[in-house]
């Protein structure tokens, strides 16, 4: 059969198409995967707490990263640009490292210790949207801080980047219990409030003043 056969032709094609195709659907699958850089906690206690801070930010890192949606940037390119523009104010420092890092979300963080008992607050902030989500937690103890972190890494997961994780089926459980019990308990209060139903720990998108 000659090569220049019409159905060797509408084979060509085909193949040709596809790979245009496969291509262009790779090119979409990266542009649709987000970046996250998140910068060394600060610390608020007496003590460095040198491991605590790198714990946390170990854990955050493995817990955000999700393949072919989330990329979170490794801290030794973190470290590089850091050294650089750490006498910067935060706005303009979280601005910097979304630009030189390519990130469309940074996330800053606080580990204060206070009468032996300590509490994480973290902001992620959408640079495109200008715009910060708050999470928050608090621990009696050290032991406690890879339980708390984990919660908090599953509320960034699924209010920020909608991924549901066993941690946050878990929590979603507690706080139906919670509701059942506080419903059950005090139940003219909750018919009062019809509100209640729509309460979260973690507050939604505030508007980020400080940009520049």
């Amino acid at each position: 059969m000659k090569k220049n056969n019409p159905v060797y032709k509408t084979i060509g094609i085909l193949i040709i198409l596809s790979v245009i195709m496969g291509s262009t659907l790779t090119i979409n699958a990266k542009e649709n995967i987000k970046t996250i850089a998140i910068l060394p906690f600060k610390i608020n206690a007496q003590e460095k707490l040198i491991h605590i801070q790198k714990g946390i930010g170990h854990m955050l890192y493995s817990r955000l990263s999700w393949k072919n949606n989330v990329v979170v940037v490794p801290e030794e390119n973190l470290a590089v640009h850091l050294s650089r523009i750490n006498n910067t104010n935060d706005a303009k420092k979280i601005n910097e490292i979304s630009r030189v890092t390519n990130s469309n979300f940074v996330l800053a963080g606080a580990i204060t210790k206070l009468a032996g008992s300590f509490s994480i607050d973290v902001q992620v902030y959408d640079i495109e949207k200008k715009r910060y989500m708050a999470f928050f937690e608090q621990s009696q103890k050290s032991g406690d801080l890879i339980n708390k972190t984990n919660r908090i890494a599953a509320a960034i997961n699924k209010k920020i980047f909608n991924r549901t994780t066993l941690t946050w089926e878990k929590m979603n459980q507690e706080q139906k219990t919670d509701i059942q019990e506080q419903k059950r308990k005090n139940p003219e209060y909750m018919m009062k409030n019809s509100g209640w139903q729509d309460t979260e720990k973690s507050p939604g998108w505030k508007i980020w003043k400080y940009l520049f």
